[in-house]
């Protein structure tokens, strides 16, 4: 049997580095939907970039932009290249969980002894 194929919509995390006024911008959590993916795979296409398994950050990154355009988070005329330039980091808060999850499993490492 053919392995199957498991695709979800994923919710990002994006921290910009500025919005349109220079004011930082606190992170944002974007849920990404169905349309943002197929606009992903047009554009992957029409530009032969490689597919989200080998360009995860790449993909992600997209999704994110293609969220934000949708949800109005950034005005439509925001560009892919401007989106990618001052995206300071997008990732998925399962990923920051499993991170705090295994930095509680971590013992905590003893100071210095007395000088």
């Amino acid at each position: 049997m053919a392995d199957k194929m498991k695709l979800s919509a994923p919710v990002v995390r994006v921290i910009l580095q500025s919005d349109l006024d220079g004011d930082e911008i606190a992170a944002r959590t974007l849920q990404t939907t169905n349309p943002d993916m197929i606009l992903w795979e047009r554009t992957r296409a029409k530009h032969k970039w490689p597919p989200f398994d080998e360009a995860p950050i790449t993909w992600l990154t997209f999704l994110a932009w293609a969220a934000a355009r949708r949800t109005k988070v950034i005005p439509p005329s925001v560009t892919w290249e401007q989106w990618q330039a001052d995206c300071l980091d997008v990732s998925s808060p399962d990923e920051e969980a499993d991170d705090e999850e295994a930095e509680e499993g971590r013992p905590t490492q003893e100071g210095p002894g007395p000088g």
